[in-house]
């Protein structure tokens, strides 16, 4: 019987539950600080200084942790640039999606939330996915037990190497 990372891509499984728990705690956390930084900020600066403000350090946070963290790359300038336009692409969409809510019903402000990050979120994945996640790695091919005819053993030469 085969397990999963047996058959060809199998592995990958695993990998996009991983990184999709990651993504999950980095939105989440960014979510957070910059709720509360947002918050604290509109006691000094007006709310829609403080919300630029929010915005700028929630994308710059989320672009490192996502390349780190979440796919486990290195970030380079142009990756993290074309990161940064596809979160303020999504962005975008975001706004859209609020928009066309409101113009079709008036849902709440949780309904609105949470269609929103039912958009959103994917696109923000995706866009990590393919940006940092690199190809998705295939099965590694099967270890052979015997060297065929012909061909040397490793630890059969008088070195113990090939």
């Amino acid at each position: 019987m085969t397990s999963p990372a047996d058959r060809p891509g199998g592995a990958a499984v695993p990998r996009t539950v991983g990184q999709l728990v990651r993504f999950a705690l980095v939105g989440g956390s960014n979510t957070l600080v910059t709720f509360a930084l947002f918050v604290l900020l509109q006691r000094w600066l007006p709310p829609g200084v403080a919300y630029t403000v929010v915005f700028a350090l929630g994308l710059a946070y989320t672009t490192a942790m996502t390349s780190r963290v979440v796919f486990g790359s290195r970030p380079t300038w142009r990756r993290s640039a074309l990161f940064a336009g596809w979160y303020l692409a999504v962005y975008g969409v975001g706004l859209a999606v609020v928009g066309a809510l409101h113009a079709v019903a008036q849902p709440s402000a949780v309904v609105t939330a949470l269609v929103t990050v039912a958009v959103t979120a994917p696109l923000t994945f995706v866009g990590g996915r393919v940006l940092f996640g690199g190809p998705v790695p295939a099965a590694a091919p099967p270890v052979r037990d015997r060297a065929e005819p012909g061909t040397a053993v490793r630890g059969s030469g008088p070195s113990g190497r090939w």
